[in-house]
């Protein structure tokens, strides 16, 4: 008996389904067309579509919803679409989310007229590979379907590669395609094996082991805890070697930060002081799943005898290299091999120390009786605002730096794109979090630069009747790319008097143009609330929890106010600055 043909639009969303997909992000186009309108006429679906305002808010929204979920998809339409999308899919690649990029192509007919007349169709560019080659870049698979009879084959390859491999796919149907039939699905598709070698990560263990034995070891806890789904072995390890740890920034709220054991963010030079001194004076820190990304180590040396790093492809120790250990399997034969040596569990802090010392100095602030509203003082009133019932969203520079001290009870509780930092990505994120966690509420610290890029996702929210809080923070220049090539605005009074007067002031090109951000509202909906003191910011964190819609909170900060994690770089030469009669600082 022959199976009852389906469409290959059908097949897909069947699919999309069995990995749990509830919500299939993008913008409507009539490539894309035929398979929306599958899902749009299927009563019984288990999907609902998200049209956003624009690709790329649509692609930030689908990686963090990928973050919460495990696995998440876009719809766009060819070249104009799939172009604008390719930034945050990009972020996604190199931060290991798991996201189908399924993009509308033109049809057969229309590849032919192209190849045969030089006619263009509506977004083509006359190379009928321009979009699947520029996507193979940021892709682990991409595929091009050109008909029904090998369309389930290409559909489930890049789906077993995003299971597989944890990161970005590509899918793009010709339009006429769509409505073609084929055979429905039969075959599974592949679940996520974490293991590898087994040898090789009890040999990498054991030497472990043997560098820990008579040293004080401490843990450093990285993203790839989260991204392969092992919290729990990496809490087994904590607990049965009665060990401390601390996280990167990429890897902050692996798990909950009320845990005894954790004592805050190591990230480099843009850790808390006390962070950084007592975490580098530990005689052996081994890193679980970190990376060695630039922002994720803020100037930090890996490359030491003191310092292992384990990752789900090999353990690097010392300056040796153990491939093909998967992280979970190395991470319980490591928590066997150090109960048969004696070692010590560093102590970062003193016993009698407030467990609140590693976290913003919220006591700090409040006995000088009423400071400023800067970074450090916005964050340490928001360190007693958040709760297990929110996920925070950081937006890259300032926002992120200030935000990593603030305590994260729930897991996976903080997003960050802490590595790719794509200005604007936390705001449209949000959305894409709402969506997956529904029970939790997003809350959005983000600076102005940052928000104008991404702004109408708001819009999005108020659609979707998001309860989500958007702290955009002003201080009317994008201050972490002046920090970068010239930080002497932020020096204050050891501030060096140059004789070229342009290094001696914020450059004209960071400065902002100049919205009433709590305005927007009027146009996109929710509530809007501006402050310019921590008086106004404490009236407007009260009335919180009463809100129930969108709401955009304006803060003031001072234009070279910046956080305590970031002063490092104002005790070095910028990337404009040279090394002449006026420098006193290096």
């Amino acid at each position: 008996m022959s199976q009852q043909k389906i469409s290959v639009a059908k097949y897909l969303q069947i699919r999309l389904e069995q990995l749990g997909l509830t919500h299939l992000f993008g913008i409507a186009g009539n490539y894309t067309a035929p398979f929306l309108n599958t899902i749009q006429e299927d009563k019984n679906a288990k999907i609902k579509i998200v049209n956003d305002t624009n690709e790329i808010n649509a692609g930030h929204c689908t990686d963090a919803y990928a973050r919460q979920n495990g696995f998440a998809a876009v719809a766009v339409t060819y070249g104009v679409g799939a172009f604008t999308l390719l930034n945050s899919v990009a972020g996604s690649y190199v931060e290991h989310c798991p996201v189908l990029v399924i993009n509308g192509a033109p049809t057969n007919k229309d590849q032919q007229r192209s190849l045969v007349q030089g006619m263009l169709a509506s977004h083509m560019t006359g190379d009928m590979y321009s979009n699947i080659n520029v996507f193979r870049n940021v892709t682990v698979a991409a595929e091009q379907v050109t008909g029904s009879s090998d369309a389930p084959y290409k559909i489930d390859s890049v789906l077993n590669a995003c299971i597989l491999y944890g990161r970005p796919v590509y899918l793009e149907v010709f339009e006429d395609v769509w409505r073609m039939e084929c055979n429905p699905p039969v075959a599974p598709l592949v679940e996520r094996e974490a293991s590898k070698c087994q040898t090789s990560a009890r040999k990498a263990a054991q030497r472990v082991a043997a560098m820990a034995k008579g040293k004080e070891i401490i843990f450093w806890g990285g993203i790839e805890i989260q991204r392969y789904g092992i919290q729990k072995e990496f809490l087994d390890l904590i607990e049965t070697t009665d060990t401390e740890f601390v996280t990167s920034i990429l890897g902050k709220s692996i798990v909950s930060e009320n845990h005894p054991k954790f004592k805050g963010v190591f990230n480099g030079k843009a850790s808390p002081k006390d962070v950084k001194e007592r975490f580098e004076k530990a005689q052996l820190k081994i890193g679980l799943g970190v990376w060695t990304t630039g922002k994720n180590l803020g100037g930090f040396d890996v490359w030491k005898e003191d310092t292992v790093l384990a990752n789900h492809s090999g353990v690097r120790i010392g300056a040796s290299y153990i491939a093909n250990v998967s992280l979970r399997d190395f991470m319980i034969f490591l928590k066997e091999e150090l109960t048969k040596v004696t070692f010590s569990a560093y102590e970062m802090y003193d016993t009698e120390q407030l467990p609140e010392s590693f976290f913003l100095a919220n006591n700090k602030i409040t006995k000088r009786g009423k400071p400023a509203l800067t970074y450090d003082s916005f964050f340490s009133r928001i360190n007693s605002f958040i709760d297990e019932k929110h996920i925070v969203v950081a937006d890259a520079g300032f926002p992120l730096l200030g935000a990593q001290g603030i305590r994260i009870a729930e897991p996976n509780g903080f997003v960050a794109q802490a590595s790719w930092l794509s200005i604007g990505y936390s705001v449209p994120a949000a959305t894409g979090i709402k969506c997956a966690r529904p029970d939790k509420r997003p809350v959005v610290f983000v600076g102005d630069g940052a928000f104008q890029e991404t702004c109408q996702a708001i819009s999005t929210q108020n659609k979707l009747k998001h309860d989500t809080i958007v702290f955009v923070l002003d201080n009317g220049i994008y201050g972490i790319e002046q920090m970068l090539v010239n930080p002497n605005p932020f020096r204050g009074a050891d501030k060096v008097e140059y004789s070229v007067p342009d290094l001696n002031n914020v450059y004209d090109y960071n400065e902002m143009h100049r919205w009433k951000y709590a305005k927007l509202v009027d146009v996109f909906g929710g509530k809007g609330f501006e402050v310019n003191t921590l008086d106004e910011l404490e009236d407007v964190i009260k009335q919180l929890d009463d809100i129930k819609e969108n709401t955009i909170i304006h803060v003031n900060i001072p234009k070279t106010s910046i956080p305590e994690a970031i002063a490092y770089k104002t005790e070095e030469p910028g990337e404009d600055e040279f090394l002449d009669k006026n420098w006193s600082l290096c």
